[in-house]
């Protein structure tokens, strides 16, 4: 996971698994192995005064070590609202790009999940309807852009956590909204897994066994990439993989219900993206020298919010379109446009930092129209090569 000179992140909330992560990292640090370690910490401003504590914990806990500690503020709720996603996932989204934003070459982001927090993603997705990649759960290493994710304290049980936080007298933050079983993740820590009493050491060796199994078939996958016609004989299982990776890499979200769709409507083991280019120009903007129809494509440009991303529609996506009643989801807007099912997943979206801004063939977001006071306009030209 980490190489002598490298660049660690780890991102630190206070808790008792990032406190035992950071201080695990300063001591190997300090005696075993040569980074650069420092610390992340976003305040979600979700818990009020809570947060704040949070907030001068950590950064005492780095003083008393003596490492470089990045703090950002981000009003999460407020993020979920305008981006029309899930607190959770927001939260998320807002820690990702705080880390691509820290990251230099040769980084790892060291984040401090635990066996138990990857029990309870396994039961979680199991829930949702999961193949093998779901019951693998959290994984130990992962890309992250040019650089990677790692989780030191994957196998290490909670208890174990707070044991070592107790051997060191390590002092931690208690978030109690994680003692709060109306949250599904809760609800599974706190009822489900001591009903079901699992153990460890045996999930340890099943994860093993899944990862193995799982590193396996993605190799076979690749090579049977090549195959196209499905009368070959290719077994479902890595058909299903092949319409997988070719879904992503055409920036389409590979859930199960899109992989068994695409797998009943092809003929042959294949997905045709349209290659599309998208091109960004910023001019002052003067309303008489401007017409309704020339600001179809042009967005408000001081109302984008960190940087732009260009994809394609992903689950659970909401807009809310310029002069448009509400939010609303992207398949509810595609049903009242009555845009055909295979186009959708090919429609151009540009994000910032909240969420969506534009949408081919419906136009900006309403927080980005152009009003009487708008100054800069962010022209967004498409071109599109079926």
């Amino acid at each position: 996971m980490i190489q002598p000179g490298t660049t660690v992140i780890a991102g630190l909330s206070g808790g008792a698994d990032s406190v035992a992560l950071l201080h695990w990292l300063y001591t190997a640090s300090q005696k075993a192995i040569s980074i650069n370690l420092m610390a992340a910490h976003i305040n979600h401003m979700l818990r009020g005064e809570e947060s704040d504590q949070d907030e001068a914990f950590c950064a005492a806990f780095c003083k008393i070590l003596g490492i470089p500690l990045h703090v950002k503020r981000i009003d999460v709720a407020a993020l979920a609202k305008k981006s029309g996603v899930g607190v959770e996932e927001a939260g998320r989204n807002a820690r990702h790009a705080f880390f691509a934003e820290l990251a230099r070459e040769n980084t790892r982001i060291a984040l401090a999940h635990t066996l138990s927090d990857r029990i309870e993603t396994m039961l979680l997705n199991m829930k949702r309807g999961a193949a093998l990649r779901g019951f693998c759960s959290i994984p130990p290493i992962r890309s992250f852009g040019e650089h990677l994710i790692i989780r030191p304290l994957i196998e290490c049980s909670r208890a174990q956590v707070e044991n070592y936080c107790a051997y060191h007298k390590l002092e931690y933050r208690v978030d109690q909204s994680n003692f709060d079983p109306t949250y599904r993740r809760n609800q599974i820590r706190l009822e489900v897994l001591p009903a079901l009493g699992l153990n460890d050491d045996a999930m340890r060796r099943t994860f093993r066994a899944l990862e193995r199994d799982e590193a396996y078939l993605a190799q076979e996958a690749t090579q049977a990439a090549g195959i196209r016609n499905q009368e070959s004989g290719l077994p479902e299982a890595l058909r299903n993989r092949v319409l997988r990776d070719q879904l992503a890499a055409s920036g389409i979200e590979p859930s199960q219900i899109r992989i068994q769709e695409a797998g009943r409507r092809a003929q042959k083991i294949e997905v045709r993206p349209r290659k599309a280019t998208v091109n960004f120009e910023i001019i002052d903007y003067t309303a008489e020298k401007f017409t309704n129809k020339d600001l179809a494509n042009c967005l408000d440009y001081d109302t984008i919010a960190g940087d732009l991303v260009v994809s394609a529609r992903r689950p659970g996506d909401c807009m809310h379109l310029c002069n448009g009643a509400g939010t609303k989801p992207l398949k509810k807007l595609f049903q009242e446009r009555k845009v055909p099912p295979g186009e959708r997943e090919q429609r151009v979206v540009l994000r910032d930092g909240e969420g969506i801004v534009w949408l081919e063939g419906f136009g900006c977001a309403h927080r980005c129209r152009v009003t009487d006071n708008t100054r800069k306009l962010l022209v967004v030209e498409l071109r599109v090569e079926n």
